[in-house]
């Protein structure tokens, strides 16, 4: 994901109070994830990163965030698809991705709590832009927000939760027969769901999501070629949207 992006235009619309006297900073870490869990489950480190974001004044205080992101993406079930689509459906977001944001001075330590707000605030609307983006970028089109809520992570906090739906067109398939017209295959396409996440955990802010199938793809096509000669085809795709989701939280309530 685009985290320069997102974290720039996050910070630099907040606000500070000027605050005297040395504050303490928060070294920059890589967010703390349940590597068994994602090992076991078959997901793969695809990319990890750590970079500043901006360095800028306010209010007197010098802030820099420095953003460590890891993403990961589920191989299998992405080939799985591909293989069940005949290759139509090869890259539909199957992700999970986790980030923690710390800041020079650390933010918990500046009176008040000063700018955590409106940071949480800037952060939240700008990764629910980054997921919409990325999954963009992963061919699913007619991208809306779904929702909003909460969500109960397991370091006790309650994250800020954004849900997002889109669908993955799939192209009309087309099976020859002899003697007779291409029996053909047409579908609206897999429903694609988005989830972004993000609280302040200790020292940081930390954000958590990902994509996955969100429908199963299950029907019967019936063609009478002639009077003598009829074809049926049935689809289905083998799609669990409600565990790929039960998964994909569950991973993000675990990030520390």
């Amino acid at each position: 994901m685009n985290r320069r992006r997102f974290l720039t235009t996050a910070v630099a619309t907040g606000t500070a109070t000027a605050v005297a006297g040395c504050l303490a900073s928060a070294a920059p870490s890589p967010p703390d994830l349940p590597t068994d869990q994602l090992d076991a489950d078959g997901w793969e480190l695809v990319e990890e990163e750590e970079e500043e974001a901006f360095s800028e004044s306010f209010g007197g205080v010098e802030l820099t965030a420095t953003a460590t992101t890891k993403v990961y993406e589920h191989a299998p079930l992405r080939e799985d698809l591909a293989e069940k689509t005949l290759g139509e459906v090869s890259e539909a977001p199957v992700s999970f991705f986790a980030s923690r944001i710390t800041f020079d001075p650390d933010l918990t330590d500046i009176p008040g709590g000063v700018g955590s707000d409106q940071i949480l605030d800037e952060v939240e609307t700008n990764v629910r832009s980054t997921l919409e983006m990325q999954m963009a970028e992963n061919g699913v089109e007619e991208i809306e927000e779904e929702g909003t809520g909460t969500l109960a992570v397991d370091s006790g906090e309650e994250a800020r939760r954004t849900d997002l739906a889109g669908i993955v067109p799939f192209q009309p398939v087309s099976f020859p027969v002899s003697n007779g017209d291409p029996v053909t295959l047409e579908t609206d396409g897999i429903a694609v769901a988005g989830r972004a996440a993000v609280w302040m955990g200790d020292e940081s802010v930390l954000v958590g999501g990902g994509a996955f199938p969100a429908e199963n793809v299950d029907m019967a096509i019936d063609e009478e070629l002639s009077s003598a000669i009829s074809v049926s085809i049935d689809v289905d795709l083998g799609l669990e949207p409600e565990r790929y989701e039960s998964d994909l939280l569950e991973l993000v309530a675990a990030i520390e």
